[in-house]
């Protein structure tokens, strides 16, 4: 890239179909891009998630983008759609991990076998006791005490996002843990 190109001339290029000006695009923008999905969903891996995806689409549909307007704006708000759509799925696999071990329980309960002695129930609580202290704290702030993921926030000095992501990934493992714990008694009998 030349010193003295404007951004303008670089879109221009890759309109053009010059791939090489589109890394011009990415050193001017990179680092701020990174910066502003950091802010909005501050988890290390998804920033370089979102961020390669937010360039990757400004590639492909880089012919509907206007030369001439803020380059850095439009990445902006390709971001930030992203975003929303990764927090949206986040939200429904936090969900879905939640009602997946109540329908457990109920099914259990259902067939006349909620005992402390049902499969189920076991595997649930040598899966409890494998989780590290912390997490099992966590799960007994949320379902013993019925906190809210703010009260939470403030008991564990801890962002409501750390919760509610910290919560899912452990509602995960403890469905892949009872799956897999069911799985190999299958196996067996």
């Amino acid at each position: 890239m030349d010193r003295h190109e404007t951004e303008t001339d670089l879109v221009k290029r890759v309109q053009a179909g010059d791939l090489e000006a589109f890394e011009g695009l990415l050193d001017l923008h990179s680092t701020h891009l990174r910066s502003f999905v950091a802010m909005k969903l501050p988890i290390s891996h998804l920033v370089d998630e979102i961020a390669h995806e937010t360039f990757v689409f400004a590639h492909r549909h880089i012919s509907d983008f206007k030369a001439g307007t803020d380059f850095g704006k439009w990445l902006r708000a390709i971001a930030y759609n992203l975003i929303r759509k990764e927090t949206l799925r986040h939200q429904r696999l936090s969900k879905n991990n939640e009602k997946y071990l109540d329908h457990l329980l109920i099914r259990q309960g259902a067939q006349g076998e909620f005992s402390p002695e049902s499969p189920v129930i076991v595997y649930l609580d040598e899966c409890l006791r494998s989780l590290p202290e912390q997490q099992r704290l966590l799960l007994e702030h949320k379902y013993k005490l019925s906190q809210s993921s703010r009260e939470m926030a403030a008991d564990f000095n801890q962002s409501e996002s750390w919760v509610r992501t910290t919560l899912c990934r452990i509602r995960t493992a403890l469905k892949q843990c009872i799956e897999t714990k069911m799985e190999a008694e299958l196996r067996t009998n």
